[in-house]
């Protein structure tokens, strides 16, 4: 959990940045999400909003793991949404006012996205990563897609299967390279020092026992 809270804080102090990440559909399912909740004149888009915002575009990652789309009128009643979304005329996207921040269990639904995307060892954090995010903890979004028999397990091994089938759709690149290779770098650097370490100071302290008897 203190990787999910660091992740959050980071999301929480730079969200641009954190967004860099995520695919076009991850961002739009986001935009959507804001979308959803300027619609109905709230203060926060929460983790239902995130839901209905995946539900919106068809050909996604998300949508052919999770049947999204053909579920979308029982997972905003289930998630506490309208059924339908509400108009959306006269909202001042401009307008201060209209601006709307995360609710925490959003933000963790962003954060557990970025573990499930490094989870799969893939640097970009794709719609079904997001989806993921959501069945990782107990919330409203998540009691909705349980309730469509949809799990963390059947959406992970979906998620795989459709990687086989569809190329993803941005392809890596140097900047992509460098990220992994910091990543693993920060993560296997120390234990190996520290192991280094400890066999010389194992190796010194046997040779000082058998050194006597080989004299």
């Amino acid at each position: 959990m203190q990787v999910v809270e660091e992740t959050v804080a980071e999301i929480h102090k730079d969200r641009h940045s954190s967004l860099k990440r995520y695919t076009e559909a991850s961002k739009k399912a986001i935009y959507y999400a804001r979308f959803e909740a300027l619609r109905r004149g709230e203060q926060v888009v929460t983790v239902a909003d995130l839901l209905a915002g995946l539900s919106v575009q068809e050909n996604t990652r998300a949508n052919r793991v999770g049947a999204l789309k053909d579920n979308a009128f029982y997972l905003r009643w289930l998630s506490g949404l309208p059924p339908l979304p509400m108009a959306s005329e006269g909202l001042d996207w401009e307008n201060p006012q209209t601006q709307v921040e995360l609710e925490p269990d959003a933000k963790k639904a962003l954060a557990f996205a970025v573990l499930e995307a490094d989870r799969d060892r893939e640097y970009w954090i794709d719609s079904d990563h997001l989806l993921r995010g959501i069945l990782r903890f107990p919330n409203q979004a998540d009691f909705a897609l349980l309730k469509t028999e949809l799990s963390l397990k059947t959406s992970r091994t979906g998620s795989w299967r459709d990687r086989e089938e569809f190329l993803p759709q941005e392809n890596p690149s140097l900047k992509v390279i460098s990220y992994l290779l910091r990543k693993h770098l920060a993560l296997w650097v120390p234990p190996a020092v520290s192991l280094a370490c400890y066999l010389y100071i194992l190796i010194e302290g046997m040779g000082m026992r058998l050194y006597p008897l080989g004299r």
